[in-house]
C-alpha cells in the first residue's frame, strides 16, 4: 500500500473536531467523526492517519458489518478508547444521509455517543450517518472528494508504474481515475506488472466510459472541486476494468508460471508467480481482512477464493441444492463486492435471488440494497439487467425500497 500523502486540509479539520472529544463547536460537543464518499476514495487511510496523529488512547478496530454483541465484546471494559468503525454498514435514506442497517447497532452507537467519559467514535461510510435522537449532530462530518491536482502528482510519485509518466500522462491518470488514490494505485498494479504501456490502458478506459455516456472524462477535473458527481461516475466505471485487467494479468502470469515450472525454467517460473502474487497482494488490500473474514476465506488470495465457490456451487448444482445455490452465489456476489467488481456482484446476488424466489426462501436483500445505493439506480439497473426481465426490474426495485422502509429505526 503507498505512503499516506496530501489530505492536509482534511486532516486539519479532523484533527481539529477530534482533539479532544467533547470538544464543543457551535454549541454541541462533538464525541467524534464520520469520513464519507465513495469507495476507493481514502476514508480508511484518512482514518488511520488521524488515529496516528492523535495516538493519545487505545484504539479498538471492528468491521462495518459489526453486531452488537461483537462491539461489546472488543470494547471490554469500559476505559478511555477511540472506537473505529470501519466501512459502516448502512442503508441510505432521504436527503443523501444513511442509517446503521441493524437497528441495534444504531440504538448502541447513540448510547455512545450520548454518554459522557474519555471516549470517541470514529465511523468510515460511504454516506453521512443519521442515529437515533439525532445524536449524531455530535459527531463531525467530513465528506472526502477526489485527490487535487498536487496531492494526486505526490501519490503517482510513489508509486513505481505512475512515477515516470510526463505530467501530461500523469494529469490524464488522475482524470481517468476520477481523482480516487485506490483507482490510482490499481493503475499502478496494472502499469507494473501487466503487459501493456500507460497510453494502451488510457485508450481502452476512455473507450469503455464513451461506450457508457462519459465522452470526455476529463470534464470532471475541468470543473473540479465542483465535479465530484461525474469523477464518481467515471471511477464507477474504470474499477471494473482495471479489476478485470489485474485478474487477467494474475491468471495469464499463473499459467506462464506453472508451464515453466513444467518445463524445469525454476527462474522464469518464480518470475511469473511473483507478478501474480503481486496482484493477489493489490486485490487483498482492496478487500481488507474484515471481507476475507465474512467470507470465512481469510488467507486465501482472491483468485483461489473465487475458484473455490464455482466449485463448491457446480456441486450444489450437480446435487440439486438449491438453497446451497443460492448461498453460494451470494458468496461470489460478496467477493465481487470485495474486489471491486460491483456489476458482477448485482448479477450473482439477482441470481441467488432468483433462486430463494423459486423455491420460497426467505429473500437476501441487503447487499443489492447496498450496491444499488454505491451504483446509482441506472447502473444496477443494466447490471441486473443482466440476469433478470425488464418486466421484473419495478417489482425488484419496489422489494428493496420496501427492505430499506422495514429495517429503518424509528
Amino acid at each position: 500500500m503507498a505512503e499516506f500523502v496530501g489530505r492536509r486540509a482534511e486532516l486539519r479539520e479532523l484533527l481539529g473536531a477530534a482533539c479532544p472529544p467533547g470538544l464543543l463547536v457551535h454549541g454541541v460537543a462533538v464525541r467524534g467523526v464520520v469520513v464519507h464518499g465513495v469507495e476507493g476514495i481514502g476514508k480508511t487511510r484518512l482514518a488511520a492517519e488521524l488515529l496516528r496523529r492523535l495516538d493519545d488512547r487505545e484504539t479498538v478496530r471492528v468491521p462495518g458489518a459489526a453486531t452488537v454483541e461483537e462491539l461489546v465484546t472488543a470494547l471490554g471494559e469500559p476505559r478511555a478508547v477511540t472506537l473505529v468503525i470501519d466501512d459502516l454498514a448502512t442503508v441510505p435514506r432521504g436527503g443523501g444521509r444513511a442509517e446503521p442497517v441493524d437497528p441495534a447497532v444504531a440504538g448502541f452507537l447513540a448510547a455512545w455517543v450520548r454518554e459522557p467519559g474519555p471516549r470517541r467514535l470514529v465511523i468510515t461510510s460511504r454516506y453521512p450517518v443519521t442515529l437515533p435522537g439525532r445524536t449524531h449532530e455530535h459527531l463531525a462530518e467530513l465528506r472526502l472528494g477526489p485527490l487535487t491536482p498536487g496531492d494526486a502528482v505526490r501519490l503517482m510519485r510513489s508509486l513505481p508504474g505512475l512515477a515516470p509518466l510526463s505530467t501530461e500522462q500523469q494529469t490524464r491518470a488522475w482524470a481517468l481515475c476520477g481523482g480516487r488514490p485506490r483507482a490510482l494505485e490499481d493503475l499502478d498494479t496494472l502499469l507494473c506488472h501487466g503487459a501493456v504501456g500507460f497510453a494502451e490502458v488510457a485508450e481502452r478506459l476512455e473507450t469503455v466510459l464513451a461506450a457508457n455516456g462519459i465522452g470526455d472524462p476529463a470534464g470532471w477535473a475541468s470543473s473540479w472541486p465542483q465535479g465530484g458527481p461525474l469523477a464518481e461516475a467515471v471511477t464507477s466505471t474504470v474499477d471494473d476494468v482495471l479489476t478485470q485487467g489485474l485478474l487477467e494479468v494474475r491468471h495469464h502470469a499463473s499459467r506462464a508460471g506453472d508451464t515453466a515450472s513444467r518445463l524445469g525454467d525454476a527462474e522464469e517460473a518464480s518470475g511469473h508467480r511473483s507478478r501474480a502474487l503481486a496482484i493477489d497482494e493489490r486485490l487483498g488490500e482492496r478487500a481488507g481482512p474484515a471481507g476475507w473474514d465474512q467470507l470465512g476465506l481469510a488467507g486465501d488470495d482472491p483468485v483461489t477464493a473465487e475458484r473455490q465457490l464455482r466449485r463448491a456451487l457446480a456441486v450444489d448444482a450437480e446435487r440439486g441444492n438449491r438453497a446451497g445455490m443460492a448461498s453460494g452465489l451470494h458468496r461470489l456476489g460478496l467477493l465481487c463486492t470485495l474486489t471491486g467488481r460491483l456489476p458482477a456482484a448485482v448479477a450473482l446476488h439477482c441470481r441467488a435471488f432468483v433462486v430463494e424466489f423459486t423455491i420460497d426462501a426467505p429473500l437476501e436483500l441487503a447487499e443489492l440494497s447496498r450496491l444499488r445505493a454505491a451504483l446509482g439506480d441506472a447502473a444496477f439497473r443494466r447490471a441486473a439487467g443482466q440476469v433478470l426481465p425488464a418486466r421484473s426490474m419495478n417489482g425488484l426495485a419496489r422489494m428493496l425500497d420496501d427492505f430499506n422502509t422495514e429495517h429503518a429505526y424509528n
